[in-house]
């Protein structure tokens, strides 16, 4: 209790080579889960993706209209006139002569406003479904993505706890194997053993400190894992907890996802919009286009006090390409393909998706039913263990049958552990593949 208190001071009043903002807890894989939520770059990543998909659609509704407008300015000071001829006889002249003469003004400005709107467009209209279509695979693609993202942070979540497990299992191993260790050392001193035993005991607990040892690294290295997946600082320290047993086996679960299908079938259908589009390149379009005009003649200087002259007028335009686009014929042909390919890619997607739905329940029930079998070895060589001791300590059992029958019990609690985390793994990749619709 005074440790805990010490512990608690120290981390409060940060003095601690550890602060309390330093250490992030994760108490359950949702923790895990909602922390790379928000701080994991590959959703972030996925998130900026299905907002650029957005802008997409929306840059190609505005396209659609194709809505043109540009303003000119012209300010032209003719320094000097073209000279024209004409027939001289306008002015009473002789027949067949001409006269020299010049028409216009030095300072000339002309501003045109020039505006223009697509009333018909097929293929503008054509790529806006196909932007559309684009903006749903985007959305189921980054679910996939994130999906993938979840089942790696569960299984590092409960490789980690797995570890943590068989650490705790293996050094509560270590202090029987410190007991034993003074038994023999007591029968050393009374003669009843041989030095040799001791030494075999001795070797058997340092073959366990060892193990330790190990395990520790393996936890660090899940424990770098993590913050790579969710884009925790290296320096700061983690604090994983969990269950110690896999909840009771709900035999009602099911695996119910179809992203696979739903991805090639968006696939699919963009595919079929693009088709549409490409066919549609030569159809003909309609413009409405306008033109709003103002000039001023002058032989004074620019924007003097001399009127400005409006001119404007309205027109239809339709055009119609003439020519055949290669580049758009042969992508019709392409669409054709790439639809037959992507409807092949469907139909393997649907039974991937039902194959792969069995085999996490599959894998759900045989996980927890070895579980529960390793439970009771463990439970058995436990017994074993302990009634072998007793045997030994009456002299009728060899030690070398003692630690076989030690370390079997110890690999039958490292199994068990380990198949504990194994267990809810499982599980929780059911629920992820059933959370991410």
């Amino acid at each position: 209790m005074q440790k805990l208190v010490l512990l608690l001071v120290v981390l409060f009043s940060g003095e601690g080579v550890i602060r309390a903002q330093d250490v992030l807890s994760f108490r359950s894989l949702d923790d895990v889960l909602a922390y790379a939520d928000s701080h994991s770059s590959t959703v972030k990543n996925a998130t900026q993706q299905d907002i650029l998909a957005k802008y997409q659609t929306l840059a190609a509704q505005l396209g659609k209209w194709n809505v043109q407008g540009r303003a000119t300015l012209t300010l032209t000071d003719n320094t000097r006139l073209t000279t024209n001829f004409i027939p001289a006889e306008i002015f009473g002249g002789p027949a067949g002569t001409f006269q020299k003469v010049t028409f216009g003004q030095q300072y000339v400005s002309n501003l045109i406003v020039s505006p223009q709107i697509d009333i018909i467009n097929p293929y503008s209209a054509a790529q806006v479904k196909l932007a559309r279509t684009n903006e749903q695979l985007t959305a189921t693609t980054n679910l996939l993505t994130k999906k993938n993202l979840y089942e790696s942070l569960a299984g590092t979540y409960y490789n980690l706890l797995s570890y943590q497990w068989q650490i705790g299992v293996t050094r509560n191993s270590l202090a029987n194997a410190d007991t034993l260790v003074s038994i023999l050392q007591d029968k050393q001193k009374e003669g009843i053993v041989r030095p040799q035993d001791v030494n075999t005991a001795l070797a058997n607990r340092l073959t366990l400190v060892n193990k330790v040892q190990q395990l520790i690294s393996q936890q660090g290295q899940q424990i770098s894992s993590l913050k790579i997946l969710c884009d925790i600082d290296p320096d700061r320290s983690l604090v994983i907890t969990g269950p110690q047993q896999p909840a009771v086996f709900d035999a009602s679960l099911t695996a119910t996802s179809d992203l696979l299908q739903r991805q090639t079938e968006w696939q699919k259908k963009r595919q079929e919009a693009s088709l549409n589009a490409n066919r549609k390149w030569y159809y003909p379009t309609v413009s409405l286009l306008g033109n709003l005009g103002w000039q001023q003649n002058t032989n004074n200087h620019f924007f003097d006090a001399n009127k400005w002259l409006a001119n404007n007028y309205v027109a239809l335009r339709f055009s119609l390409p003439l020519l055949p686009d290669v580049g758009k014929i042969a992508a019709v042909q392409y669409d054709r393909i790439n639809i037959q390919i992507a409807q092949n890619n469907w139909q393997h997607s649907v039974w991937q998706d039902t194959v792969n739905n069995r085999q996490l329940e599959q894998d759900y029930q045989t996980a927890y039913t070895s579980y529960q079998l390793m439970a009771q070895i463990e439970r058995l060589q436990k017994d074993s263990y302990a009634k072998n001791l007793a045997i030994y300590k009456e002299g009728i059992l060899s030690l070398t049958d003692l630690l076989v029958s030690f370390n079997a019990w110890l690999n039958s609690s490292l199994t068990t552990a380990a198949q504990v985390a194994t267990s809810e793994y499982a599980k929780s990749r059911i629920a992820i593949s059933n959370t991410l619709k």
